[in-house]
């Protein structure tokens, strides 16, 4: 299962580099065609489903990480004893509000890609089907709801950072601790 999972996030990160590359090539197509007068119309467009699919993957992969942002409010009413507890359910809400989140968004981009798949949606200039270009988004609801789980269930360190209990390595907690002292 750890193989798979390992496997599963290099492929990820893969896309996004293959995602970002595809983006600085077609952005210095266009730059050139513009310095010739010769502008290619596409890369735009190209450019966009490039960058789309890589805030989709990249948001997965911050998932895993738990390096996301995050609303402290809650935690700077507490006083530093407290933060455990304040931690504790801190990771619940997040667990709860996550799984809420990226499963209507999962259900409602799932919608979107199929009625897309039905109506033979083209995009304009590449002539792209377009449940292609929107299907990234339901399967990186999909991925970041494994990355949720995983790091809160299967990955000690992360768990810690979500649930305020690692210090060294938790802004969130050093900035409250720093403004308390």
């Amino acid at each position: 299962m750890k193989k798979l999972l390992e496997l599963n996030w290099k492929i990820v990160q893969t896309i996004i580099f293959l995602d970002v590359l595809g983006m600085l090539v077609v952005v210095v197509l266009q730059i050139l065609g513009r310095l010739v007068s010769q502008s290619l119309p596409w890369t735009e467009e190209l450019t966009r489903y490039c960058f789309l699919w890589t805030i989709n993957f990249g948001m997965t992969i911050g998932v895993l990480n738990a390096s996301h942002a995050s609303v402290t409010i809650a935690f700077e009413l507490f006083k530093k004893d407290k933060i455990n507890i304040v931690g504790k359910i801190r990771g619940a809400i997040y667990l709860i509000s996550c799984l809420i989140f990226f499963g209507v968004a999962c259900y409602l981009n799932l919608g979107m890609t199929i009625r897309q798949f039905g109506n033979g949606e083209t995009s304009p200039a590449l002539g792209v089907k377009m449940f292609l270009v929107t299907m990234p988004l339901f399967i990186c609801d999909i991925l970041a709801i494994i990355a949720l789980l995983q790091s809160f269930f299967l990955n000690e360190e992360t768990r810690k950072i979500i649930m305020l209990e690692n210090p060294e390595k938790n802004i969130i907690l050093e900035n409250i601790q720093g403004e308390k002292s």
